[in-house]
């Protein structure tokens, strides 16, 4: 097998949930699981998830829900991102829950719902300042009569997103009080819904009043607070090491040049190992010249170009032997490299970091 692996902490993702459980209260919780669970495989953490009682999963496309089905999820599954028309035949195929941000789609999902004799259950999407998709207010007030009328949709939710429930709780506040506005539009109507939802995990962590009766956890059931203004409101642990180990080691002289276009000379003697994640992996370039590794516990600059398949570190006069343990992201000793400080180095976010991850790389779950 590969020496390059992600490790997954199942007894983590536990005590994430209990984590996220406490501040959301009596609402129901919801996992994203979208872009590969951010990296942390799908399939496999949406059974670690069922397995903790957690009943609704939330995916970015209908791919992604379908590939849940089909290796034998029954559970809730909503598909947030606006589907093209030909997802419809799948969405209710495989009784998937989708956000809807038009009257057009809904129309088309209730004619397919028609024609395979089923509902489609829906959740009615509203723009209060993310400005991405979803119903305006005055769209939804224009569009809501109509929507009534389309007998085969099971309106089951109302939803909304945060921009800036991790940073910006003043711009947070004025889409609560949209959102709060739709809420009262639609009561008015015939609408009525079993589930309400805008809070992310910035708002699980920032907004007591967004909980409503169900949340969204993202990338804080993956051990990571979505900014530096939330990690005093909730207690997550990453889930995820970066494993791998040292394939070859060698002494080089100063002067002698490493890897693609010199970009590393050596000032001095020094021992230069070799480890086989790369740019092929999703350890990008961007992290030449500024990411490190653990080796026995200390840390060790990766120098030069980063390849498709390895990168090379200087251990200086340390004498690292080939098959030695190393860690790209985690814990090894006292030291910890974590997601959010490779972020921080590459001007990114901790999510990118673990989503980047490419299919190659081995997810074991311990």
């Amino acid at each position: 097998m590969r020496a390059t692996f992600a490790e997954i902490n199942i007894e983590a993702i536990k005590r994430n949930l209990s984590a996220i459980r406490y501040l959301s209260g009596s609402a129901e919780l919801m996992v994203l699981v979208k872009a590969n669970a951010y990296g942390h495989g799908i399939v496999e953490m949406a059974r670690i998830l069922r397995q903790n009682d957690v009943k609704f999963l939330g995916c970015a496309f209908t791919e992604e829900a379908v590939a849940l089905r089909e290796s034998g999820d029954r559970g809730n599954i909503l598909v947030l991102v606006p589907a093209h028309s030909s997802a419809a035949p799948d969405i209710v195929k495989h009784d998937l829950h989708i956000m809807i941000s038009s009257l057009e789609f809904a129309s088309v999902l209730n004619n397919e719902a028609v024609k395979q004799g089923k509902s489609a259950k829906v959740h009615l999407n509203i723009d209060t300042g993310m400005t991405r998709d979803g119903f305006s207010i005055s769209e939804l007030s224009d569009s809501a009569a109509q929507l009534s009328k389309l007998k085969n949709i099971e309106f089951v939710g109302v939803c909304s997103h945060f921009a800036t429930s991790p940073t910006d709780l003043k711009y947070a506040d004025e889409q609560l009080q949209k959102f709060n506005k739709s809420l009262e539009l639609l009561e008015k109507t015939s609408f009525k819904f079993e589930y309400i939802h805008i809070s992310n995990s910035g708002a699980i962590a920032n907004i007591p009043d967004a909980r409503f009766n169900l949340v969204r956890a993202g990338i804080a059931l993956y051990g990571h607070a979505p900014s530096p203004e939330t990690e005093r409101n909730i207690k997550v642990e990453p889930i995820m090491t970066l494993r791998s180990e040292v394939v070859w080691s060698k002494k080089i002289k100063a002067g002698q040049s490493v890897g693609y276009d010199r970009l590393f000379i050596a000032k001095q003697d020094t021992r230069i190992v070799t480890v086989p994640i790369g740019y092929g992996d999703g350890f990008t370039k961007a992290n030449q010249a500024k990411a490190e590794v653990l080796i026995r516990g200390q840390r060790f600059p990766i120098v030069g170009s980063i390849c498709m398949d390895e990168c090379m570190v200087d251990v200086g006069d340390t004498e690292i032997e080939i098959g030695e343990k190393v860690v790209l992201i985690g814990t090894q000793g006292s030291e910890t490299i974590s997601a959010t400080e490779i972020a921080d180095k590459i001007n990114t976010i901790s999510y990118e970091i673990t989503t980047n991850l490419s299919m190659r790389v081995r997810r074991v779950y311990v």
